[in-house]
């Protein structure tokens, strides 16, 4: 699925409205007390990678998406910030390198549809974090895929902007068709996107993470000392390598 195609140049716009990425950074470095090598999957632009990248000796950048991959490149050639970047699938990692830190955020593991690629993530994850390295990673809940996006639609408009996003759930995976008009002089753009996410519920998670030989799990809501409950939309895991 070719998703984030057209869609990269607007991503960030769209996103900073909901997401406070300066806010996630402060607390995923809380959690990191060593800051040598940096690995994020599922980086997309790199609005997270940064904000943590520059305080690690060099970051690396795995993105599936080209488009989206090139332009968190952009980002960190501008800053001067080390790094150094793959397009590939998450669970395909296979680097030479130990990691202080890994993340994976804003719903990137909700992207993985079979589970046994999400087992191969965490094993994954483990080998690649150096000895009380940390893995810090958000999912949507069970809940939020379930009962907040389901089979819904939403409208979106602005001057500038407008997106109609149409939802279709069957068997805990939701299917979204986003189609964004983009103004460009006196014209709109339409772009069209399919995106596709898996229901995980915590305790399916917390299983695989352990089989991958994960002991310290700690899980949060949305990046906070706050603990999840039944209506958490965004569910955070902070797992140190023992």
């Amino acid at each position: 699925m070719d998703s984030y195609l057209g869609f990269s140049e607007i991503y960030d716009q769209l996103i900073s409205e909901d997401i406070d990425y300066d806010h996630i950074a402060s607390f995923v470095l809380s959690k990191t007390p060593n800051r040598n090598l940096y690995l994020d999957l599922g980086c997309g632009t790199g609005s997270l990678s940064i904000l943590v990248g520059r305080e690690f000796r060099e970051t690396y950048l795995v993105d599936l998406s080209s488009d989206m991959l090139t332009q968190a490149v952009d980002k960190f050639n501008a800053m001067r910030i080390p790094h150094q970047a793959f397009a590939l699938s998450m669970h395909e990692i296979a680097f030479q390198v130990k990691f202080s830190l890994i993340t994976s955020s804003i719903d990137a593991i909700n992207y993985i549809l079979e589970e046994q690629e999400v087992r191969m993530l965490f094993d994954k994850a483990y080998e690649h974090l150096e000895e009380d390295g940390v893995f810090i990673f958000d999912v949507n809940s069970a809940y939020k895929i379930r009962e907040i996006l389901g089979s819904k639609d939403y409208v979106y408009t602005r001057e500038d902007l407008a997106y109609t996003w149409e939802n279709y759930y069957e068997d805990d995976i939701v299917e979204m068709v986003l189609n964004f008009f983009v103004k460009r002089g006196d014209l709109y753009e339409r772009i069209e996107e399919v995106h596709e996410e898996r229901a995980y519920e915590v305790k399916t998670l917390v299983e695989m993470l352990k089989k991958s030989g994960f002991k310290e799990i700690i899980i949060c809501e949305d990046y906070s000392d706050t603990p999840i409950t039944d209506i958490s939309e965004r569910v955070t895991f902070i797992v140190r390598k023992r």
